[in-house]
């Protein structure tokens, strides 16, 4: 007899693999809750579901139900790029290793993608990101009378930033997104006690990003992010009047609030003395990087100069220390730093994300279709003027809830088909 295929042994392992994936979808959660309010959770959640999942040595099983998915070969393309650039990169070793840890983050979409396979542990980790979407807009609102001891802002009132657990940006991406969800429901929901909820989680994400954060890039994202899903949620007639309805909104909120007015007018302030010869504004030192990157993408078009090598490059072109410190860790544009390290190559992975994204969106229930197209648009936006998948506090927001939308092409498919993961 075969002692080590013994019942008892079969059963022990079933048990120890039971756990290890219960603590795994459970870290996941906690991810997805610190993706909202805290990063600190969030690190911790990511390490933690890595390491239970490898604990579990049950890596195989998911494999055939993964191939499926539209984005699982870029999803693993783009870090497998990056550790074939780290081979001929012009940037010193430490530069290269650092930046792959960085993508190599990429994995962690299909763990959670894998895990998360039953109906019960997706709605669990939608409740863990409203959880925490909820702690931060409350505290966004409550700095307005009484200052938290987690507030960035030391400030109450009106006219000054409210961000709390993240910095005004990944905030204001952070709300943005939860403002697309709102609406989604809202235009999906039946009930009309929910979509009165709905609705109004969605005007206090809209006036909370408006009015309460410094930055112009939640305002950008969050107007972007819904025209497109009202465009995709309506009629064409109906989607125009709201639009135009929404953007006269958003001009009212504008000329509302003298900071969000100074926002705007800055914007082509900043613009004019970059031309003149300034860098060192918001957006004169992107449109530095971006002039800069270019020229490095130029050089070396096809396959890039290798992991790392963004920052080795512009060590050589912004000399003043100050200006080294915005502009020499990333280009903010997260197209650009594909192209300079990858090449095309690396552009077309990463556009192929997209892609396959998009066709898991045409294949899901309409809330979920909104969702992802939503959430699309938004990394689309940030990828020009941010690095999303580079910058930690938005990395890790992105790559939890884009593997949370990807669940649905399993679990929310129009036509439920025999794989959709159940188990």
């Amino acid at each position: 007899m075969n002692i080590l295929n013994g019942p008892d042994e079969i059963s022990g392992l079933t048990r120890y693999r039971s756990l290890m994936l219960l603590l795994t979808r459970c870290s996941i959660i906690m991810l997805l809750y610190g993706v909202a309010a805290s990063m600190a959770l969030a690190s911790l959640g990511t390490v933690l579901a890595i390491l239970f999942w490898l604990l579990s040595v049950d890596w195989m099983r998911p494999w055939n139900r993964l191939v499926k998915l539209p984005v699982f070969w870029p999803v693993l393309a783009i870090p497998l790029l990056v550790l074939i650039g780290t081979v001929y990169s012009v940037a010193p070793i430490d530069y290269a290793y650092r930046y792959f840890g960085v993508y190599s983050r990429f994995f962690v979409i299909l763990i959670i993608i894998s895990v998360i396979d039953t109906p019960t542990w997706q709605k669990r980790c939608w409740y863990g990101f409203f959880a925490g979407a909820a702690v931060t807009l409350v505290s966004t609102y409550l700095g307005i009378w009484m200052v938290l001891p987690w507030s960035q802002s030391k400030i109450t009132g009106l006219g000054v930033n409210h961000s709390v657990f993240y910095d005004y940006i990944a905030q204001g991406v952070m709300t943005s997104f939860l403002a697309v969800v709102s609406f989604s429901h809202l235009v999906t929901e039946k009930h009309v006690k929910i979509k009165l909820l709905w609705a109004f989680v969605l005007l206090a994400s809209i006036f909370s990003i408006t009015h309460l954060l410094y930055g112009r890039t939640g305002q950008v994202v969050c107007l972007i992010a819904l025209l497109v899903t009202i465009f995709i949620a309506l009629p064409i007639r109906k989607a125009l009047i709201i639009s135009g309805l929404l953007i006269g909104v958003g001009v009212v909120l504008v000329l509302s609030s003298p900071v969000l007015l100074k926002k705007f007018t800055l914007f082509f302030t900043e613009v004019e003395a970059f031309q003149q010869g300034q860098q060192m504004t918001s957006i004169g030192a992107r449109l530095a990087m971006w002039r800069a990157s270019w020229d490095f993408f130029l050089d070396q078009p096809f396959w890039g100069h290798g992991t790392g090598s963004y920052r080795w490059l512009a060590e050589r072109v912004f000399l003043d220390p100050v200006m080294c410190k915005i502009s020499c860790v990333h280009p903010h544009n997260q197209f650009l730093f594909f192209g300079v390290e990858h090449g095309l190559f690396g552009i077309a992975a990463y556009f192929v994300l997209f892609v396959g994204a998009i066709k898991v969106a045409r294949v899901v229930e309409e809330k979920y279709k909104l969702i992802i197209f939503g959430l699309l648009a938004i990394i689309w936006v940030d990828s020009f003027i941010n690095s999303p998948f580079w910058i930690s506090s938005e990395r890790n927001f992105y790559m939890a809830v884009f593997a949370l939308t990807m669940t649905s092409f399993y679990l929310n498919k129009k036509n439920p088909q025999t794989d959709s993961g159940q188990g």
